[in-house]
Parts: structure tokens; sequence; C-alpha cells
């Protein structure tokens, strides 16, 4: 005999009585073990590291390319290089992390401007920064606010990373000048005065060590 199980058979056959029927279990839903690890995550903080260490490399000072707009002074001082922020001061320009920052100007033994690649090359030129890049656009101003700007944005990405590597002690700052050769003291003056105010107390200037005298 068969038996409709849909409908109402006014206290009937219960569903264990029917031939071959079988309870199914209802599955529960799975849960996640205790202290299993979210991949998505990890790959976010593994992608943070590795951005922070390819800024780091970029910051190597010392990776040096000289050419006719960047040539570095000689000196018989002794020292080691060290890891540090790089600013370069060439014959047309201020960078941090090898980014434009602030322009030089260059004027020509006839006070005009530099040009061609020819009037670069004289060592009669005369360089200097616009005071529209100073402080209060003042021409007695120091300070290069572009420069000291950049600077920190570069201090707050090191400390940052210094805390990520969990090294020892308080991330100090340095900072690596690297000047061309023609550069005048005025500029260079701009430039420490600018890292300074940035929060770097300490400084350096790269050179190319010469034989001793």
């Amino acid at each position: 005999m068969a038996v409709d199980l849909n409908k109402d058979q006014g206290g009937g056959v219960p569903p264990e009585a029917v031939a071959g029927w079988t309870r199914t279990k209802k599955k529960k839903p799975e849960m996640p073990e205790p202290g299993s690890v979210n991949i998505t995550s990890l790959m976010d903080a593994v992608t943070i590291i590795l951005t922070f260490l390819l800024v780091s490399i970029n910051m190597d000072p010392f990776s040096i390319k000289q050419n006719q707009y960047l040539q570095l002074a000689r000196s018989t001082v002794e020292g080691e290089p060290k890891d540090s922020l790089a600013v370069f001061v060439n014959r047309h320009e201020i960078t941090v992390d090898s980014k434009k920052t602030v322009p030089v100007e260059c004027l020509t033994a006839s006070n005009t401007q530099c040009r061609t690649d020819d009037d670069y090359d004289s060592s009669d030129n005369t360089y200097l920064i616009d005071k529209v890049w100073k402080e209060d656009a003042s021409d007695a101003s120091f300070l290069l606010v572009a420069l000291k700007k950049a600077l920190e944005e570069q201090i707050e990405s090191a400390k940052e990373l210094h805390v990520m590597q969990a090294k020892p002690g308080e991330y100090k700052p340095m900072v690596t000048i690297i000047s061309d050769k023609y550069i005048p003291y005025a500029i260079i003056a701009q430039v420490v005065h600018s890292v300074g105010s940035a929060g770097v107390e300490q400084m350096r200037f790269a050179v190319i060590k010469d034989s001793k005298r």
C-alpha cells in the first residue's frame, strides 16, 4: 500500500514505518578552527613591509652616478658610508628620494639663464635658489620649505619601518648631503638649515676619497 506522506493521515503512519525510509541528519555549518590564520590580512601585512623595504632601498645614498651636473668634491677625510637619507644637490635641482624638491637656477658669466649642456659646463656660472621656495618668500630666509616637508615625510616612513622591524632603541635620522662641487656655500647653508629644521641632527657630506697627502 502506498502512503502519501504529504497528506494528513489523522495520526496516521509515522515516517519510520515506511519501507526504505531513513532519517537524514542536517549538516552543521563548518566553523573555522580556533587560531586559524586570516590569509588576506597576512598578505596585506607582507605587502606593507615590502613597500617599506623598497622605500629604504631607494633611499640608499651611495648609489651615486656622477655626470656633468653632479661632480663630487674630493677629500682626504676618513670615514665609512652609513645608511641614511639622501639629499642630492646638483646644478639643476635638489632631490629627496629621487624626487625633485627645489629647483636650482643657473646663470652664466654674462648673467643669462643656462640653457644648453655647454652652458652648465662652465665653472664661472652662478647658482642660486629663487626666494619663492623659501619661507615667507624672503631672500633673507634660509629655510627651503619644500625640502623640509619632503624630509619630514621620509623620516616618518623610516620611523614606521624601524618599529615594524622591531629594531632596538629610538630611530634617529641621519642625512647624507650629496652635492656638486660647484654648488656655492650659500645654497649648502640653506640645505643644512632646512635639514636641521626637519629634525635631523646627524648630517654628513658625500665626497670622493682622495689619496692621502
